[in-house]
């Protein structure tokens, strides 16, 4: 039931991602969907594995969906944050677009745990706040390193 679930909120969330006109070429998305899986998961691994702060109940149901939850849904919720991040001008637009995605991110982490998928233990609220801070402000880093060589010689559209 639970993996049903992830698999909707997965579809759901890829369909309105590739309907959305994005101002990111193909080869960012590719680029930037990597890098943002790469950070989830080894905060998964890390706290799963070393730290013992964070439990996936070991039922293929639960596994399957933290896989995919961390493969394909905030990998996708973290790249539709780079494309509004462009998007925006002013700081408090994109202070303010932070604090959406931020709070979006640990809810979705918070809802994973309620379901019984990533279980956290003696976790404090705000790791999970100060985690998607630090991998949101390594993605902007990234984004501008990468649009740097890939726009070389001609402006960013």
């Amino acid at each position: 039931m639970v993996f049903t679930y992830f698999i909707l909120l997965n579809l759901i969330v890829v369909i309105l991602f590739i309907k959305t006109k994005k101002n990111l070429h193909i080869l960012e998305i590719v680029v930037y969907w990597l890098a943002a899986s790469y950070l989830f998961q080894n905060l998964s691994a890390f706290c799963y594995m070393n730290l013992k702060t964070l439990i996936i109940p070991e039922k293929l149901g639960f596994e399957l969906s933290h896989f995919l939850n961390r493969t394909v849904l905030y990998p996708v919720i973290m790249v539709t944050f780079l494309h509004y991040f462009l998007l925006l001008k002013g700081i408090l637009r994109k202070l303010l677009l932070f604090l959406f995605f931020i709070s979006f991110l640990a809810e979705m982490e918070y809802i994973e745990h309620f379901s019984g998928v990533l279980i956290h233990v003696h976790w404090k609220l705000w790791w999970s706040f100060a985690f998607w801070l630090g991998a949101l402000l390594i993605l902007i880093g990234i984004m501008k390193v990468f649009r740097r060589i890939l726009y070389k010689g001609e402006p960013p559209v």
